[in-house]
């Protein structure tokens, strides 16, 4: 039973190690302005908010704008980390086409990571791990 309640636990702690480690290597390349490495990591379509973006020269456009406005996440810190369920779309908007997008194009083992920053603002990133990569699928924020 001991062993059993350890495992689950280490299990939950190893998430948010991952999760962490995620959200920091995100966090550290929109404070240093890496738009051409966060579109690299994006995937398209990509979900911005509640609006799905379908070609990745727009998505590498939205980072660049992100860096040239001078956007940071300064101080971010993992919020919360959820797995995907039939509910996240709602995480970003509940609308017909964001339900649609999850339902589409979101896998199994998707995460919604939810940053706040020491400004007190937050910023929710959908992402999954592929092929030992962090892969973005959707933003929102700051709110």
């Amino acid at each position: 039973m001991v062993a059993a309640a350890l495992a689950l636990s280490s299990c939950a702690s190893v998430q948010r190690f991952q999760d962490e480690g995620d959200i920091g290597r995100v966090a550290g390349l929109i404070n240093a302005g890496r738009s051409e490495a966060l579109a690299g990591m994006s995937l398209t379509p990509f979900l911005l908010d509640q609006e799905v973006i379908a070609i990745p020269t727009d998505v590498s456009a939205f980072w660049e704008t992100v860096a040239r406005a001078g956007f940071r996440v300064e101080g971010a810190v993992l919020a919360r980390g959820l797995p995907v369920s039939s509910d996240s779309y709602r995480e970003f908007a509940d609308t017909m086409e964001v339900k649609s997008f999850f339902s589409q194009y979101v896998k199994s083992g998707s995460r919604i990571l939810e940053l706040e920053t020491s400004a007190g603002r937050k910023v929710l990133l959908l992402g999954r791990s592929e092929w030992f990569a962090w892969k973005l699928q959707g933003f929102k924020g700051p709110y």
